[in-house]
């Protein structure tokens, strides 16, 4: 059993705290996991559950700790931050971070293109699209299920690729398009059945949903897209002034 003494003049609940993340650093406690009960901790340290308490709140804070009512506490898993003040793909923005991303492609199918899609890939509603379904992940964790559609006419042999592991927007290159801009919309929704299980989550759990047209260096609309993001892992940043 460990014990801790305040003996150097750092607080007890501080050293808890830095116990905590060192089991969580080391690896003894893995993103996910349900940390042992305020009262469990209490008897493993020999201190009180207020002192437990005060340094599990301040690690909570730092989102390295998440809790959930009537459950417990539970290890976080690392936030995957979007950078939205520049357009970046998935892989780019992963290697920035030090991130193991990668992604496998569940289907890939030709259909009609529904009206809303068409309008924004300036085609006729039910001009032939190409779409491809594909489950992201962050550390081995599945964190997004992105769903692109793109013009037939454009990347017809893009269904002969192969797209494990690496981006439609690298693949677009040899197509002779660019990807330059992009215009999306943003909200959270609740995980459907179906995007759950994907992601390994609970039905109704929280989405960030987003809807995007990439446009070409030229200004065509190559890619329209519907992303569904885990709420618990994925998080943007945007940058604003006045």
């Amino acid at each position: 059993m460990n014990t801790i003494l305040s003996t150097d003049g750092i607080p007890l609940y501080v050293k808890i705290r830095e116990a905590i993340r060192a089991e969580i650093m080391q690896g003894n406690l893995h993103p996910g996991q349900k940390i042992p009960s305020e009262d469990e901790l209490a008897d493993r340290y020999r201190v009180s559950r207020m002192t437990v308490r005060q340094g599990v709140l301040d690690l909570i804070k730092e989102g390295l700790l998440h809790r959930k009512h009537g459950v417990g506490t539970f290890v976080s898993y690392p936030h995957f931050d979007r950078d939205h003040t520049r357009l970046t793909n998935f892989f780019e923005s992963a290697r920035e971070q030090g991130i193991e991303a990668t992604s496998k492609v569940l289907k890939i199918e030709i259909l009609p293109a529904p009206e809303k899609i068409a309008k924004q890939l300036l085609r006729q509603t039910g001009d032939s699209l190409i779409c491809i379904r594909t489950l992201r992940f962050v550390n081995q964790t599945p964190v997004t299920v992105h769903d692109s559609y793109l013009p037939r006419d454009l990347f017809a042999e893009i269904i002969n690729e192969e797209l494990d592991n690496v981006h439609l927007w690298d693949v677009m290159e040899k197509y002779g398009f660019r990807v330059k801009r992009a215009i999306q919309k943003l909200e959270a929704v609740p995980a459907s059945p179906e995007i759950a299980k994907l992601l390994d989550i609970k039905p109704g759990a929280p989405i960030l949903y987003k809807e995007r047209k990439i446009l070409a260096t030229d200004g065509t609309p190559v890619e329209f897209t519907y992303c569904y993001n885990r709420g618990d892992m994925y998080s943007l940043t945007v940058a604003m002034e006045r």
